[in-house]
């Protein structure tokens, strides 16, 4: 290994045992760029390609910040903005504080906000202090990275991985800023590195700059309100903020309508310019009603929301904080698959028939973390999954689990065990190979040998999809054969080699659900 990929690798460990990459597609998106595909390989990810990457050979390595003690030493806010002014990103993290920070330009010109750690420290830290980050910036909706509090290894569970900067180093598109936000250079950000990476105890010393630690107008304030007031609002958006001011205001002030008072007061001190009296009268109308909640999920407020903060404030969200959000879905490519569903950081596991259906998987969120979904209709939930399909990550799981292969080893295993020596062994529950090394056995007798086994999945593959399962893969046939001068139904293999059917020779045609 050289010193290069020592330091480099150094910087971006993440989990050993995966890594992502991500390869261009046929297709195209609505802005005629290549559509691309995302998928992880479980092996671990080797010197040569991390050497591979900083020569900038495509695909680019892409790896997983969360390691198998769910812990991470990096991580990210992957700000997915066009037009984007990382000059002005690394201006406001000085103003809230947290210029510990390492702003990067990612492959399509958005933005890596990188923070860095001596040690690894558990994800589920990481992730709550870059929530915190995004949201005073007000990139909430931004995806974090490690994406996961925690991954279920042992489960096929990989985690997502990052595509990694300086591929092609010298060449590179994706390159590291320094405080002025000048691009630097792989061994210029080797220097930078080391001025920024934080020991654990400085990690946990990074606090967001408050306005509201001085100003009374701000009192038990929503972070998200605080921040807009603050930095100001733009002029297509100050209807929609003096509704939530009001809210927070009617929360705060409960005595003789005073809060219609404030209203008006925040109006003329924290809008720029200040709303009409007709619009401020819409405004209070509004907030005057029954049913009066933040838009938490609407612009401009949602850019800066951070729930978890948001409870702690005395005029927070209460009771009332958004849903949680679905992030992404990957699918272990193992017989049948897998799904690993990403819920705020935390993973549901999941089949085929519990994703489709929302309320079993409302059931498995219950049961897995404790978060039960809100209720929606199962159109809308449609809608979604083909979101998250769209942008489905593919597992490849191992050659054990899939289900040609597991067929396979069991009608290996019931052939050879104990094999007939004649035609009438047959009746016997067992199987019999003549001369022609041709197969006889009942269905049957194989079929208890399955659910015996415990090792087939008896409910996905019921006995007339394992029968076409043995035509797709063995060639099988039904045969009636006589005995003792009496007729059999049995399956017949005629001159099955058991070593060499393997998947690519017999592919397994998909069934009509599983499409």
């Amino acid at each position: 290994m050289t010193d290069e990929i020592k330091k480099f690798k150094g910087i971006f460990e993440g989990l050993e045992s995966a890594y992502g990459q991500t390869v261009k597609t046929d297709q195209f998106d609505e802005r005629g760029k290549h559509k691309t595909k995302s998928f992880t390989v479980s092996k671990p990810p080797i010197d040569s390609l991390w050497k591979d990457h900083l020569k900038g050979k495509d695909p680019a390595l892409g790896i997983v910040p969360i390691n198998k003690e769910n812990k991470c030493k990096w991580g990210c806010i992957d700000v997915d903005e066009y037009p984007l002014d990382h000059i002005k990103i690394i201006k406001k993290l000085k103003q809230k504080g947290v210029d510990s920070t390492i702003v990067f330009r990612s492959k399509s010109g958005g933005a890596h906000i990188f923070l860095f750690t001596k040690n690894f420290i558990p994800a589920i830290t990481m992730r709550e202090k870059l929530k915190t980050i995004a949201a005073a910036l007000g990139y909430s909706k931004s995806e974090i990275f490690p994406k996961q509090d925690y991954i279920r290894v042992d489960r096929g569970d990989t985690g997502s991985f990052l595509n990694l900067p300086y591929h092609g180093n010298g060449s590179t598109v994706r390159y590291a800023f320094d405080d002025e936000g000048k691009s630097l250079t792989l061994e210029e950000f080797y220097d930078f590195y080391n001025k920024k990476v934080l020991t654990e105890e400085k990690f946990s010393e990074i606090k967001v700059k408050n306005a509201e630690d001085k100003n009374d107008d701000f009192k038990g304030m929503p972070p998200c309100l605080v921040t807009l007031l603050t930095e100001g609002v733009g002029k297509g958006s100050r209807n929609d903020c003096m509704y939530n001011v009001g809210v927070y205001l009617k929360k705060r002030y409960t005595e003789n309508d005073e809060w219609k008072k404030h209203m008006h007061l925040y109006n003329e001190k924290y809008m720029s310019p200040s709303l009409e009296s007709h619009e401020m009268d819409r405004s209070i109308e509004s907030v005057g009603k029954k049913d009066y909640q933040y838009k938490c999920n609407q612009a401009p407020i949602e850019a800066h929301c951070d729930a978890k903060l948001c409870v702690k404030r005395e005029f927070g969200v209460g009771d009332n904080v958004p849903a949680p959000e679905i992030k992404d879905l990957k699918r272990y490519m193992s017989d049948p698959p897998v799904y690993f569903v990403n819920i705020d950081g935390k993973t549901v596991e999941v089949d085929s028939a519990t994703l489709h259906d929302p309320e079993k998987f409302s059931i498995a969120c219950m049961d897995q973390i404790g978060m039960p979904m809100m209720p929606i209709s199962k159109s809308i939930w449609r809608r979604l999954l083909i979101k998250l399909f769209s942008g489905l990550e593919e597992v490849a799981a191992p050659e054990s689990t899939k289900l040609v292969t597991q067929l396979k080893d069991l009608v290996t295993d019931f052939i050879s065990k104990v094999p007939g020596k004649e035609m009438k062994d047959i009746k016997r529950g067992i199987s019999y190979t003549d001369e022609n090394n041709t197969t006889y056995f009942k269905l049957t007798s194989f079929w208890n040998y399955l659910i015996k086994s415990r090792s087939w999945q008896e409910k996905t593959y019921p006995k007339n999809k394992t029968v076409r399962l043995l035509q797709q893969i063995f060639r099988a046939e039904e045969g009636f054969p006589k005995v003792d001068g009496k007729t059999i139904r049995c399956i017949i293999i005629k001159k099955v080699d058991l070593e060499s059917i393997t998947p690519t020779q017999h592919e397994v045609k998909k069934e009509p659900w599983q499409r």
